[in-house]
Order: structure tokens, then sequence, then C-alpha cells
């Protein structure tokens, strides 16, 4: 009989790159620990930043404020603080009075020149009472007091809200005289005193309310791709 030949099979190979495409490597794997606190860190620093826009301003200046009857050798002493103040879109006023004698009315250019206090636009009664300055609110916002007879001694104000498509020009006004004729109804017919007009400059020095807004939300979108 002829010699019987086995034949062998090689052995597999176990080595062999497989034929299955590779992988594609989770970056919130590859990101490091440190690396996401830091990202994470940073974007609550940027929202800070952002809402560190806003500013609140005490109507009348200083801590407690001044929302009361100037002076009679200063009547128009809320308007020159306005005049002076930059009110930007996204701030906030701020109105501290003895709420058991005084309130703050908003109110129309009309009952502001007239001191009419019979149809505000709003009304505020409690001391401490904030009043914001949205996006496509009014440029000019006119206040007076609820307080009979206290509108009549200067207390009222103009308030400019700044954008940064609008320089921070006021139409010039006469300031209202010291002793105004009043008619039987207790309305002054007196002219409007606007806040004095200010610099140009300074004007550019803030950045818009909303920039800081959209920068956070790109670091946000960022951080949610990696997969923190």
């Amino acid at each position: 009989h002829p010699p019987h030949h086995t034949q062998h099979q090689p052995p597999a190979n176990t080595c062999s790159p497989s034929s299955s495409p590779p992988q594609p490597v989770d970056p919130s794997r590859s990101l490091p620990m440190a690396s996401r606190a830091l990202l994470l860190c940073s974007l609550v620093a940027l929202a800070l930043a952002a809402g560190s826009d806003a500013r609140d301003h005490v109507v009348g200046g200083g801590k407690d404020g001044a929302w009361r009857v100037p002076p009679p050798a200063q009547p128009d002493a809320l308007n020159d603080w306005a005049g002076k103040a930059r009110f930007h879109v996204g701030d906030n006023l701020v109105f501290k009075f003895d709420a058991a004698t005084d309130s703050v009315l908003e109110v129309t250019r009309a009952d502001y020149d007239r001191c009419n206090t019979a149809s505000p636009i709003a009304t505020y009664k409690a001391s401490g009472a904030v009043v914001p300055l949205p996006p496509g609110g009014q440029r000019f916002r006119h206040f007076i007091s609820g307080a009979p007879g206290n509108c009549q001694k200067g207390e009222r104000v103009i308030v400019l809200v700044m954008s940064e498509k609008h320089g921070r020009r006021v139409p010039p006004a006469a300031p209202a005289p010291a002793h105004s004729p009043s008619s039987s109804a207790g309305l002054v017919e007196a002219p409007a005193h606007a806040p004095a007009p200010a610099p140009a400059t300074g004007a550019a020095w803030r950045t818009a309310s909303g920039s800081g807004s959209v920068v956070l939300g790109a670091l946000l979108g960022a951080l949610l791709v990696v997969g923190f």
C-alpha cells in the first residue's frame, strides 16, 4: 500500500488584524478629570461675569438714595444726579424712601410735566422698589413722587436708558421755575428739566449685556459636547 500522507492545516493566526473598522474614541474618557474641573470653573466664572454687566442704581445716589424733596437751593438735584449717571439696558433703578409718607409713580412725559399723579403707569409703595430697564423698553422713563405736592418741589426724575446704538443726547429743556402757578386741579404746568447731556466718552466702555450670555452659551455647548 502506498504511504498515507496526512495534510496538516496551518494554525490560525490569532494576531491577525480585525477586519472591523476602528471604534471612535469617547472624548469624555480622553479628557482628564482636572481639565473638566477647570472647564467647569471657567463656566462658573463666566456666568458671574455675564451677570455683573447689570447694575443697580440707587436713585439720587449714595447708599440710602435721595428719593425725597430736594433742598430749596437744589430743586433739580435728582435730575442733576441722573444727568451724570449711565443707565443701560439690563440695569435696575432702586428707589429708597420713607414708605409711610412717600411713593414712586412712573408716568408719561405729559403727566411728568404737569406733576399729575392721577393716572400713573406704575406705582411703587415699598421702599427699596426695583424698577428694571429691560430691552425694548422706553428710552426715556419718567418718575414722580406720589406724595401730594412733592413733585412740584422737585421730587421727580427723568432717566435716559442708553444702548449700544445710541449716544447720550438729551434735547435741551429749560429748568422748571422755582415757583410755578398751579391750576384748580393742583396740576403744575411747568416745563420739565431734562438730564444734562453727558460726555460721549464712556458710552463704549461697557459691552452689551447680552454678549456675556452669548459666550456663556457657547461654553456651555462645548461642555455638553465633551460629556461632562
